[in-house]
């Protein structure tokens, strides 16, 4: 079906492929062809002139047809507004019925901000080689280098962001090639659950289990019958939150779930739009999966429709396609009975291991607990439910916070992760 397709594709997008990658990766701490583009406005952006007056250079390239790359340009775009006067951004379409016209049209839709314009020929383009898809982002450090290469899509601006703080301050001397997006050492707090989940937060949504003869595990889904429908997303604290995606199979887009914290309730949430009568697949499929593992066997897919009807005009498809047939029948709504009975946080480093002996506060307006986490870097607080304050007191020898570092939790009994830094 094609929907299996398109989360096949989805996937090796955002995992690369490794033999293009290892062609691309010759061109890295070479010199990056000096190269001129007119962008949208008629400017003239010049490789190596911008770089007399930038500490870097990040060169995007795309096309207008191109679903990842529209989900990618947020992303840039905030990252653009926080590292312009450092670095400067162009994205050049690889597309040649790309006009300059078009772009330009193309660029104001989407509220976009930095540089933008046509890869003339695809010069640039070919001398990468390799992978052909896109998008696809270079860096060139300030010594006119090619210093890093991205096949695929940034999924939060921060990963933009940690991958230019590599290569600006002083204590940048000589080229350093960039193997991969650098690792998220920020201290942080997420919420984590007793396993991955993903089930409507909002309306009057019905749960269902789905058989298909062509694969022996059943498949979750819900009956949304209105427009569009808040799902709630959960991971475990063994996930890697980093590499956590969310892929929105109907808008082929995926999105970082740390990026959907809602801090207020201190879960993470998704808006998932729904299909319409015009749509030729009327179910919506989304799944959540570990980035950094290609066959993350925990992987889990769910499937919206708006409907009894469409299940069945699902069914009857599949059939059609020779492939396989899908039964199904109404299913219990989400169980609480393993929801926590206490604040239980995991404090673990940056690679996951759990770290003892950090002392943290639970603050009210009144008084403050203190409480330490043991030798499995977990601490658990038993104090009535309440909106805590939670500080880090203290951290062993080795390890680092951000000392601005704060976290609420929940009105209710919840689970955390905190992250602190391996030095």
């Amino acid at each position: 079906m094609k929907k299996f397709l398109v989360l096949l594709l989805s996937i090796l997008l955002l995992a690369g492929i490794a033999s293009a990658e290892e062609k691309d990766n010759d061109i890295l701490g070479k010199p990056f062809p000096d190269f001129t583009a007119t962008d949208t406005e008629g400017n003239t952006f010049t490789l190596s002139e911008v770089l007399k007056d930038h500490e870097a250079v990040l060169i995007n390239f795309w096309a207008t047809w191109c679903g990842p790359c529209r989900n990618e340009f947020p992303h840039l775009n905030e990252a653009f507004e926080k590292y312009r006067d450092r670095v400067a951004f162009i994205a050049l379409s690889k597309e040649k019925k790309d006009t300059v016209e078009k772009i330009a049209e193309y660029r104001k839709a989407n509220g976009l901000a930095f540089p933008m314009g046509r890869d003339e020929d695809l010069t640039l383009f070919k001398y990468l080689g390799g992978e052909n898809s896109v998008p696809k982002t270079v860096v060139v450090d300030r010594f006119g280098n090619a210093a890093f290469l991205h096949n695929g899509v940034f999924t939060a601006a921060d990963q933009v962001g940690r991958v230019l703080d590599t290569f600006l301050g002083d204590g940048y001397k000589e080229t350093a090639v960039l193997d991969g997006i650098p690792q998220d050492t920020a201290t942080r707090s997420y919420p984590v659950a007793a396993e991955r989940a993903i089930y409507p937060d909002s309306g009057n949504c019905r749960k269902l289990i789905l058989h298909m003869t062509t694969n022996p595990e059943p498949f979750t889904a819900y009956i949304v019958p209105d427009d569009s429908v808040r799902l709630r997303i959960e991971f475990t604290a063994e996930d890697p939150a980093s590499s956590m995606i969310y892929a929105d199979l109907y808008q082929g887009k995926p999105v970082n779930v740390l990026s959907l914290l809602d801090p207020e309730r201190g879960v993470f949430v998704y808006e998932q739009e729904m299909y319409d009568a015009s749509d030729e697949d009327r179910y919506v499929d989304i799944c959540l999966y570990d980035d950094s593992d290609e066959e993350d066997p925990k992987m889990i897919t769910v499937y919206l429709f708006r409907n009894e009807e469409d299940i069945g005009k699902m069914a009857e498809k599949m059939k059609a396609d020779d492939a396989g047939e899908l039964t199904w029948e109404y299913a219990e709504a989400e169980k609480t009975e393993n929801a926590p009975q206490a604040y239980i946080v995991h404090v673990v480093d940056q690679d996951g291991k759990p770290v003892p002996e950090v002392s943290v506060n639970f603050c009210t307006d009144e008084a403050c607990t203190p409480k330490e986490s043991d030798e499995n870097g977990l601490i658990t607080f038993d104090g009535k439910p309440y909106k805590y304050h939670v500080q880090i007191i203290d951290v062993p020898e080795g390890y680092s916070c951000d000392e601005s570092f704060e976290m609420y939790t929940t009105p209710v009994y919840s689970e955390w992760t905190l992250r602190i830094r391996k030095d």
